[in-house]
């Protein structure tokens, strides 16, 4: 068995041909699917585009993979609708799972580590200013990407996993596993029972597979060169 969890790929237009084979590819290569939150960006494209977008041609691998889905911060509850079973068996804040005795709970990871948009009850009214300031940055960090590599990614990102990772040990027993998205940067930590997943953004890809012993594996690489 093998288990493909990614999160953060931030789906939307225009579509990037280069990113989607490579999604297709390990979807292919795995027996089961955990979407661990921010699949599309609704801040830059409406579910129903999503839906409709060549994005879509996903859908029928991850529905044959039985994926989770989980509500990230980008792709919250509220922004979507029943269509989600389009293309994942359940839809979820936080999944839970026992391989090989060992427990892992997965979960976006918003709230230990919380962003401004989930200080707005009603994020329509700042989506424009909401969906402007993420264009620009990503547009900032693929430009940066581009010329720094990942030298630029892991500066940007990793310390995120700080913070989250002290919160989020204090929610989990002796016994489970807590896996996170949400911070752009992947890390196991086996002594401390935590992991973050990474994202696949700017033709850099950081993702987990666990199999059937329960051992978890970080994987990455280059996808748009």
């Amino acid at each position: 068995m093998k288990i493909l969890v990614f999160s953060d790929t931030h789906l939307y237009l225009p579509f990037d041909q280069k990113k989607f084979n490579f999604l297709k590819k390990i979807i292919n290569e795995s027996d089961r699917v955990i979407i661990n939150g921010d699949f599309f960006d609704d801040y830059m494209i409406s579910f129903s585009d999503f839906i409709q977008s060549p994005w879509n041609q996903l859908f029928p691998l991850l529905k044959k993979k039985k994926a989770i889905y989980i509500f990230g911060n980008h792709d919250q509850e509220k922004f979507s609708d029943k269509r989600l079973n389009m293309f994942s068996v359940k839809q979820t804040a936080k999944y839970q799972t026992k391989i090989n005795n060992k427990t892992f709970i997965f979960t976006h990871g918003q709230q230990f580590r919380k962003t401004p948009d989930l200080f707005f009850k009603n994020i329509s009214n700042i989506k424009p200013f909401a969906t402007l300031v993420v264009k620009i940055t990503h547009i900032f960090r693929q430009l940066m990407t581009n010329i720094y590599g990942r030298n630029f990614l892991r500066f940007r990102f990793a310390y995120r996993n700080i913070t989250t990772k002290r919160k989020a040990i204090k929610t989990i027993k002796e016994n489970e596993f807590i896996v996170v998205g949400h911070n752009h940067w992947a890390e196991i930590d086996e002594k401390n029972h935590f992991a973050c997943c990474g994202a696949i953004l700017y033709g850099f890809s950081q993702y987990l597979t666990i199999d059937s012993s329960a051992k978890i594996t970080l994987h990455e690489e280059w996808y748009g060169r």
